[in-house]
């Protein structure tokens, strides 16, 4: 047998129908003038008798009625009835009873009578007690309704709200009327001491001090912390984060109000965390004149277009309103996914789709003299450190000679400024891959100085940007880790003491813009990556904001350094020193100059040798032309103790 409560919530799932709605709230507007006239009359109808009530009743109710469907009163929700519910509710029963009173004007001076038809004093009096039946019927049903569904046969998680301001609230307000929501508010975290003490919508605000935080979430059994502030500086969002992974407590982040669907916040909108939240790294502030000033109105052409930081340099530059970016990789289906985004969730339409190889001078070509591009940022390389380690023909047919025949015919075709992407990898490299990286390097610094000298003041100006890891990349141990977090581990680490630089794919890319903007030829500019992080505690964080724990849901395992991996990054050798630019986060390196003619005669040899497929021999001449490449946990070790035994 049903009991009351599973009965009303079944009425309530299946949603009222709108005329018994109207009907409910005729029957209490009916009630309510029976209740007043009985009131005022003295509980008699003397001397206007039963008929009149009933005649009254008829056409108040008829009044009552047309006010409600003009109105739709009846169509909202009942159970999230809200302010906008309430006003609806006024604006009826204002319109009734005004009609209600010049109906009883008109049959007042039509039949000349000395009195009223019916008592103004019943009609205001049944103005007010509608208005309240009506309201209070609403919130009656309401306050059941999260009765019971907060009922003991579904107990709900208790959870605190960081952020007592406008946002807090009405994520507070979208648990409330959620019927999916698990969670209870039992407080709210803020960092103003003047609102402490205080309750917002019923609620207690907690001072978000680390003691207090502490307390609160071991007295309620706090289960989620709900950050819901729109502008949290990233330092404190950090600490915020730490202290909930410390206290095993889940953290969700509420979107921004721009992401919110409709202009209103709902429980699928909450985020999780990301361990991007965790890099304690401020907001990048931009040049955007500067930038503006170097693509604005102007042909930009993108290789590697498809890539991670390719595709976000795309994102970035379409805020700069160039005259049309052209979009090359010879990766189709991730180009076609770009094209999709840019197209129908950007809305950004300014951009053309190339597919073709930067190794292929030919079809290079006929790309640069077909679309005439202005701008260049050369972002196609391979990067996979092991990968590369295996196949050094490929590194230096892709880092080497693609560069180098985007180069020569960004000179050829009076490109204004080239964009070369490097990476740290290059710095005292120990791998193919980053010494590839470095010829590309030594190869347009050579290439702009020799420009410079010939006395052409409209030569390109190549410009390098060398950072380090970004997160969520294509070649990062991010997307690695959460895939085998995801498959219940283990998550690999290859040595206890690694450590990496790590900055966001959109701080790299902004970045690079501006660093691309303020080079005027031959520079390599860095960036600032903060502190080096441990990859053993990224995996850790990341079990944890998995909402595991290390050693009983997950292990680590040490898998071994990989071919050419080493265990700390640099962005600059022993050799090299840097300098200070207008921006806090770019520094230009001041490193070892190399003279054209011979940088050209070495690395035209190295390609040459790509026909040979030999791979000691192409690792040999690497090692010839960057000396500081060393080897290290490689096959290739054995030419570095060749050439120490020579010596």
């Amino acid at each position: 047998m049903l009991s009351i409560e599973k009965i009303f919530l079944k009425l309530s799932s299946d949603h009222t129908p709108r005329w018994v709605v109207l009907l409910i709230d005729v029957a209490l507007c009916a009630f309510s003038y029976v209740f007043i006239a009985f009131v005022i009359l003295d509980f008699t109808f003397e001397p206007y008798g039963t008929a009149w009530l009933f005649k009254t009743l008829s056409m108040v109710l008829f009044f009552k009625i047309a006010a409600f469907v003009l109105t739709r009163v009846y169509q909202g929700l009942v159970r999230y009835t809200s302010v906008s519910d309430a006003i609806r509710i006024f604006n009826a029963s204002l319109i009734s009873s005004l009609s209600v009173l010049a109906f009883d004007f008109f049959l007042y001076f039509f039949e000349k009578s000395t009195e009223f038809y019916i008592p103004l004093s019943i009609l205001l009096l049944d103005f007010f007690m509608c208005l309240v039946v009506l309201s209070s019927s609403r919130i009656v049903y309401k306050l059941l309704y999260s009765y019971y569904k907060s009922s003991p046969h579904e107990p709900k998680q208790n959870i605190a709200i960081f952020g007592a301001g406008e946002s807090g609230i009405i994520t507070k307000r979208s648990l409330d009327k959620d019927s999916r929501s698990v969670y209870n508010v039992v407080g709210f975290l803020d960092d103003d001491e003047k609102m402490v003490g205080k309750k917002v919508e019923g609620v207690n605000i907690y001072s978000s001090s680390p003691t207090v935080f502490v307390e609160l979430i071991k007295k309620y059994n706090i289960h989620t912390i709900l950050i819901s502030i729109q502008n949290i500086q990233p330092k404190r969002k950090k600490d915020i984060i730490e202290l909930c992974l410390k206290l095993q407590v889940e953290v969700k982040n509420v979107p921004q109000v721009e992401r919110w669907i409709n202009g209103e916040l709902s429980l699928a909108q909450f985020q999780n965390v990301n361990i991007e939240d965790l890099l304690d790294r401020d907001e990048i502030t931009l040049d955007k004149k500067i930038i503006s000033r170097e693509v604005s109105g102007k042909r930009v052409l993108i290789t590697g277009a498809s890539g991670s930081i390719g595709s976000e340099i795309v994102r970035q530059l379409r805020f700069f309103h160039p005259e049309k970016i052209y979009l090359l990789d010879q990766a189709e289906s991730p180009l076609y996914e770009l094209e999709i985004e840019l197209r129908e969730k950007l809305k950004f339409t300014a951009f053309e789709i190339i597919v073709a190889d930067v190794r292929n001078e030919v079809r290079m070509e006929n790309v640069f003299s077909t679309f005439k591009p202005q701008v260049v940022y050369h972002a196609a390389a391979y990067k996979h450190v092991p990968l590369m380690e295996d196949n050094p023909s490929e590194a230096i047919n892709t880092n080497v000679l693609g560069t180098k025949v985007i180069a020569d015919l960004a000179v050829r075709f009076g490109i204004e400024k080239f964009v070369f992407v490097s990476t740290d990898k290059a710095v005292n490299p120990t791998s193919v891959m980053g010494c590839s990286k470095r010829i590309a390097e030594i190869y347009i610094q050579s290439l702009n100085e020799y420009l410079s000298k010939v006395g052409d003041t409209r030569y390109t100006q190549f410009v390098t940007t060398r950072f380090g890891n970004v997160l969520g990349s294509s070649g990062s141990v991010i997307p690695v880790f959460q895939k085998q977090i995801k498959e219940g581990g283990p998550v690999t680490v290859t040595h206890p003491e690694i450590t990496r630089y790590f900055m966001t794919i959109p701080e790299a890319c902004q970045l690079v813009l501006e660093a691309g903007a303020i080079g005027r030829g031959g520079e390599i500019l860095i960036f600032d990556m903060g502190e080096s992080v441990r990859i053993i505690d990224l995996a850790k964080k990341m079990i944890r904001l998995a909402g595991m724990e290390l050693g009983k849901d997950i292990q680590i395992v040490f898998s071994g350094l990989r071919p050419g991996e080493k265990l700390k990054e640099e962005l600059l050798n022993d050799k090299e020193k840097t300098i200070p630019t207008h921006h806090p986060k770019i520094m230009v390196a001041q490193v070892q100059s190399y003279k054209y003619e011979l940088a050209y005669r070495e690395i035209e040899d190295l390609i040459t040798l790509f026909k040979t497929q030999n791979n000691k021999s192409i690792v040999a001449k690497m090692k010839i032309i960057v000396p500081e490449f060393i080897s290290n946990n490689s096959v290739f070790e054995l030419l570095d103790e060749e050439v120490t035994h020579k010596n």
